[in-house]
């Protein structure tokens, strides 16, 4: 397949949709930072990542947020 082709397929192919969800120390309103980068996971499937997010954490401290991203990334 050449690149004409495969831009063409991807022009027809649903995009299933992303999103960007973000752990909160509810303490401080702000991200879990590592390495004082904020943690920020980009999935399709966002139940589930925030099932593994909050396992084996306090709900009382720790919660997520989730955005629906735009096809460019940016959140809506």
């Amino acid at each position: 397949m050449n690149v004409l082709n495969h831009r063409a397929l991807r022009a027809f192919m649903p995009v299933p949709p992303r999103y960007a969800v973000d752990l909160i120390d509810r303490r401080t309103g702000k991200p879990h930072r590592i390495s004082d980068i904020p943690l920020r996971l980009i999935t399709c499937e966002p139940y589930e990542t925030v099932q593994e997010l909050m396992r084996d954490r306090d709900p009382a401290r720790w919660q997520t947020a989730v955005h629906r991203l735009d096809r460019k990334g940016a959140i809506q």
